[in-house]
């Protein structure tokens, strides 16, 4: 479980933020093994790759922790490799929420891969389940073994590609679609605007799920869950994730969504108690979003 107490073992994120965004290493030379070793001021040993050209993707290890940089300015994965499995940031968790919503997805298709977290946990807690991860970047592609992102097989594909071009162009329709597409500079134009959120909602069709990561920038963050809810008839509830300004927007256009508090609950009672996610601590964190959709929804039947 990855909600409850945290454990002695666990690694302090706050630290390794404020250890990416103070130190500043030199980056090495692209193409170099692991070199420039460090010791933070806690003496956990520090080592910083910079495998792809001058503004390509770096690999910062930090103690157990292996994360991956584009800049000093993010951290856009990262993985405990004594624990590859492990969900070290919330918002994944959150995102790993759909659960709540869809339990038993058929297909799965995500738009970006970075470190591989949310796919490898869709891998291992969805056997049954056909997943396609759409990732723009070759750089990013090429270290998934690094991050021990399964290989392709029968029922897991990673895709080179643009996701926006993917998604108006694709055949099949997924059950859930997982955007977590950011980009050194955030999160791109291509996947903000009003066109892109309604390719998505006709891709999903009447009964599938968008789930949706959104940094928490007042400004930005507005507009944006007003172009979801806007594609989605308004169905859409936003989950802050616990740490460092991410929120998580479920949309769909189902009549049925958002669910009831107790469809909610029997839905978190009924997922597996040894998953990747603490399904009822995830769901008690949802309710007040569920809360905030029904207070704006005066002409519409209560099902709370």
């Amino acid at each position: 479980m990855t909600d409850g107490p945290s454990r002695s073992a666990d690694i302090d994120l706050d630290l390794l933020h404020d250890l990416v965004f103070g130190l500043r290493l030199e980056r090495p030379e692209p193409g170099s093994a692991l070199q420039g070793r460090y010791h933070s001021a806690t003496d956990i040993p520090v080592t910083l790759d910079a495998p792809f050209g001058p503004a390509g993707p770096m690999l910062f290890r930090f103690g157990d922790m292996l994360s991956l940089l584009f800049g000093w300015s993010t951290v856009q994965s990262a993985m405990r490799i004594s624990d590859p499995d492990h969900l070290l940031f919330d918002y994944t968790r959150v995102m790993m929420g759909f659960r709540l919503f869809r339990p038993k997805p058929k297909r799965i298709e995500m738009i970006g891969l970075g470190g591989g977290s949310l796919a490898k946990a869709c891998y291992r807690c969805l056997p049954d389940c056909d997943i396609t991860v759409v990732e723009i970047d070759p750089e990013v592609i090429a270290l998934r073994e690094k991050f021990q992102i399964p290989p392709d097989d029968r029922r897991f594909r990673v895709i080179c590609a643009d996701g926006v071009d993917y998604q108006a162009t694709a055949a099949t329709q997924p059950d859930v679609l997982l955007i977590d597409g950011f980009d050194s500079k955030g999160l791109p134009q291509a996947l903000s605007e009003q066109a892109f959120y309604d390719s998505c909602r006709a891709r999903l069709g009447a009964g599938g799920l968008l789930v949706a990561n959104l940094c928490d920038n007042s400004r930005a963050f507005a507009t944006l869950v007003r172009r979801i809810a806007g594609s989605f008839d308004g169905r859409a509830i936003a989950i802050p994730a616990e740490r460092r300004g991410n929120r998580v927007v479920f949309a769909s256009a189902d009549p049925a969504f958002p669910p009831s508090f107790e469809a909610l609950k029997s839905a978190a009672r009924h997922l597996p108690s040894g998953d990747t996610v603490d399904y009822p601590v995830k769901a008690r964190r949802i309710i007040p979003a569920l809360r905030r959709w029904a207070e704006l929804q005066p002409s519409r039947t209560t099902r709370r």
